[in-house]
């Protein structure tokens, strides 16, 4: 009866520490599967985050290129502005250099008959 009350002591013993062990991986298990609840969330959260942030920069990139766009026509009309100013200036410095030569030309017309 003894050997039998040890064995069973034994048993239970044996049984207690594999019942300790169960809920030890239970609980480890239990904590793991929060860990990566709480990591899915946060990578969900990054990833939301990283689209947000190339939604914005792809849209500041758009304005940028359409800003950049609208310099470049504007420096551009700004260029033939500034071309067709200088073609006048050309055009009056020359209807001035012939009007200085014409005046030049009666003035020496005059003085030569005066002159006669």
């Amino acid at each position: 009866l003894r050997g039998l009350q040890q064995s069973l002591a034994e048993a239970t013993a044996e049984l207690e520490q594999q019942r300790r062990e169960v809920t030890g991986h239970q609980e480890k298990e239990q904590s793991l599967a929060v860990e990566l609840r709480a990591l899915r969330a946060q990578a969900e959260e990054t990833a939301a985050t990283h689209e947000r942030e190339t939604k914005t920069l792809r849209e500041q990139a758009m304005a940028a290129a359409k800003q950049r766009d609208g310099a470049l026509r504007e420096a551009e009309e700004v260029r033939a502005q500034l071309q067709l100013v200088a073609e006048a200036r050309a055009a009056g410095r020359r209807e001035l250099l012939e009007a200085q030569r014409e005046a030049r030309e009666s003035r020496e017309g005059r003085e030569a008959q005066r002159r006669q």
